[in-house]
């Protein structure tokens, strides 16, 4: 089967490092982080009104239909752990929250692997709604970088809410290009009993990531008490690839 490429964590990484289909998209690196802006915010996240750590999400009634009213990063220090059974990817990464951290003119969360990469590599979430912007390095060197950002959720968020996204990621150190997008549907909100504990979440239907073959589905799992996907399953009924929060670790109060 073809390379998978989405956006949940060291999927998207794995499968940028494999390398991209190339485009007739022009390159275009100022789409990454600036190395210089990306610091450490605290001060900052405090004048957004966002304490990342005491912070939880939260579903809340919105007229008659229950929605998520905003994105809520998840507590700085916490660190989660997913397990998958894609064979071409680790078994088990861990990811540790470092914070919010300035970009530009956006802030964004920054999650750094700390277990189960074979290097040191940080992904970049939109504060605004939890959009992948891209990958970096150690040493603070673009790997891959999204434009825009992969959107897989819109706050406020409720069941039946659908749009349609569009985006191209750049893979600095393979010099190419894909592109992705099409229908988000958010689907219902599911009591879902992972590893990691019992939690509240919201199902989303995605597109077939590009390179994959036709016929397969795709759906995620978003959980606003932590503020991050703790599922992920692309299937076609004989092949299932699932991607789900194994461990998460909270820091102490």
């Amino acid at each position: 089967m073809g390379r998978m490429r989405a956006g949940f964590l060291v999927l998207a990484l794995a499968a940028a490092g494999a390398g991209c289909q190339s485009s007739t998209v022009a390159t275009d690196t100022s789409i990454a982080l600036p190395p210089s802006a990306l610091a450490e915010t605290k001060a900052a996240t405090s004048a957004e009104g966002i304490d990342t750590q005491t912070a939880v999400g939260s579903i809340k009634k919105a007229a008659s239909r229950d929605s998520i009213e905003a994105y809520v990063p998840p507590q700085t220090g916490s660190v989660f752990t997913w397990r998958n059974n894609w064979a071409t990817l680790p078994p088990v990464v861990s990811y540790r929250v470092d914070g919010v951290v300035s970009g530009g003119e956006q802030k964004y969360v920054k999650m750094t692997a700390v277990s189960g990469l074979k290097e040191k590599i940080s992904a970049f979430y939109e504060t605004t709604g939890f959009g992948l912007k891209g990958y970096r390095d150690a040493k603070d060197k673009a790997v891959v970088t999204f434009k825009p950002v992969e959107e897989r959720y819109r706050f406020p968020m409720k069941p039946g809410d659908k749009w349609v996204t569009k985006w191209e990621s750049y893979d600095h150190r393979k010099k190419s290009e894909t592109s992705g997008g099409g229908l988000v549907e958010v689907l219902r909100f599911e009591k879902l009993k992972l590893p990691a504990g019992e939690f509240d979440t919201v199902k989303v239907k995605l597109p077939t990531p590009p390179d994959m073959p036709a016929g397969l589905t795709h759906f995620i799992w978003f959980a606003p008490q932590l503020g991050v996907t703790v599922k992920e399953q692309i299937s076609n009924g004989s092949m299932n690839w699932t991607q789900v929060l194994e461990k998460v670790s909270l820091p102490a109060s």
